[in-house]
């Protein structure tokens, strides 16, 4: 029997250097180096929203002309939130004195002040830069100098009509440990399939798991025999809070192949016990990996799958939990010191490490990895995957060691077929042949 593993990561700096992302501290810097959506796009009309993002007090608006302007909340005059400010053609105006402000925290007037006053030559309202995609407002809160290029995920032009679809909605505790969640693939047996009906029959196959590098992070593995059929799901952990995910639908009952997800997600700090889980769920023609879901059941507090939320009665999620019972009922910052981690647990130990060393080398002044596009398209290309394949009776009975090898090595071929300038198609037709060749080889 082997020994459990050991919570890693977790004492560099304190209880919280993983879990606080203040403006002051390792971990809320490190973040701060990256773009992250923060609330959907059809949210913000035409008053003011005061939010939390990452700790601090802030506020969203469109001016008149339509720009959008994300300011600290108090006006820098007497500290009046600016949730109720005006939107003027250009920028917005404090209620309380008329001091107006542009998107970039520039102070246009401040009207009570004689005409010499260099008040607005010497300060500016603290302000950060906000980009809006497929209907999610995306914001940056680190250092001007260092920020990077929004990026763009090859998922979104993935299939011909792909429809990205934004979501929201809050879980009432720290981001890591929603992450963590998506870390830990053997969940899904028992959480959805087998203690809940969420995902389909398939799941409740006990998977060999594994854990593969990626440029950006890791995929998050798992390889079962099916009604005669190895089906492999592989989610995509993006560093630092992204992860995408192939669907729950599928029943290994008919043979595919497919690289892209059905679901792309941010986990996005509120403050150290409050985050969003945010981002798309992509529907197009030829691919529906969450059944009968439509572009409606998605939106704010609406995330097209139960069990993601608390809108249930509190008996029907006791009786049916999800992941938002799973996850939540750790507490608002999980207390890591007190677990017993299994081999099963290998992901969640590869985040921690893997964040844990980001933070650190980020305090060293060494740049953070970022999404990188392709030159010949400028898409940053992801790795999530999810196949079903026909095997041979003689290797239904194939090993679990087998099957993780298999796993393993089936990834690394569509990892390096991404890698192709080619068009998807070609790509994925080249991953497909590697890996029935590694089946024949491997299963067996």
């Amino acid at each position: 029997m082997s020994e459990p593993m050991r919570p890693s990561g977790l004492d560099t700096n304190g209880e919280d250097f993983l879990t606080a992302v203040g403006p002051q501290t390792p971990g809320g810097q490190y973040l701060r180096r990256y773009w992250h959506p923060f609330m959907l796009a059809s949210e913000l009309q035409d008053l003011p929203v005061a939010l939390r993002l990452m700790g601090e007090d802030l506020v969203v608006f469109r001016d008149r002309a339509g720009r959008i302007g994300l300011l600290h909340k108090h006006c820098l005059h007497r500290g009046t939130s600016l949730e109720f400010g005006i939107p003027a053609d250009k920028g917005i105006q404090c209620c309380y004195h008329g001091w107006k402000f542009d998107i970039d925290g520039t102070i246009l007037e401040t009207p009570a002040e004689p005409p010499s006053s260099k008040i607005k030559h010497n300060f500016k309202q603290g302000a950060y830069p906000v980009r809006e995609l497929h209907g999610l407002l995306f914001a940056y809160l680190g250092p001007p100098e260092s920020m990077p290029e929004l990026p763009v995920l090859d998922t979104f032009a993935k299939d011909e009509g792909n429809q990205p679809v934004p979501f929201r909605f809050h879980m009432p505790c720290n981001w890591l440990q929603v992450v963590e969640n998506a870390c830990d693939p053997i969940h899904n047996v028992f959480l959805h399939a087998i203690v809940s009906s969420q995902f389909s029959d398939a799941f409740k196959v006990l998977p060999a798991l594994d854990f593969v590098d990626t440029p950006m992070g890791f995929l998050s593995m798992a390889t079962r025999l099916v009604n005669g059929k190895v089906f492999v799901r592989a989610s995509d952990i993006i560093m630092p809070n992204i992860g995408q995910f192939t669907g729950s639908n599928n029943k290994a009952s008919d043979d595919s192949f497919r690289i892209g997800c059905g679901r792309t997600r941010w986990v996005t700090p509120i403050d150290d016990v409050n985050c969003h889980y945010i981002g798309y769920v992509h529907f197009n023609p030829k691919y529906t990996p969450y059944g009968q879901i439509q572009p409606d059941d998605l939106g704010v507090d609406k995330a097209g799958l139960i069990g993601q939320t608390d809108e249930r009665p509190y008996k029907e999620r006791q009786r049916e939990p999800g992941d938002y019972d799973a996850v939540a009922s750790q507490g608002q910052v999980a207390n890591r010191r007190t677990e017993h981690l299994g081999t099963t647990d290998r992901g969640v130990v590869m985040f921690r490490r893997l964040l844990a060393k980001a933070i650190q080398a980020n305090l060293q002044g060494e740049t953070p990895a970022l999404p990188q596009p392709m030159l010949w398209d400028g898409k940053t290309r992801t790795y999530a995957h999810e196949y079903v394949l026909s095997v041979t009776p003689a290797s239904q009975g194939a090993s679990h060691d087998a099957l993780q090898s298999f796993g393993r090595a089936a990834a690394l071929a569509v990892i390096a077929a991404q890698a192709l300038s080619a068009d998807d198609e070609t790509i994925e037709a080249r991953a497909k042949q590697q890996v029935l060749q590694l089946l024949k080889e491997v299963v067996s």
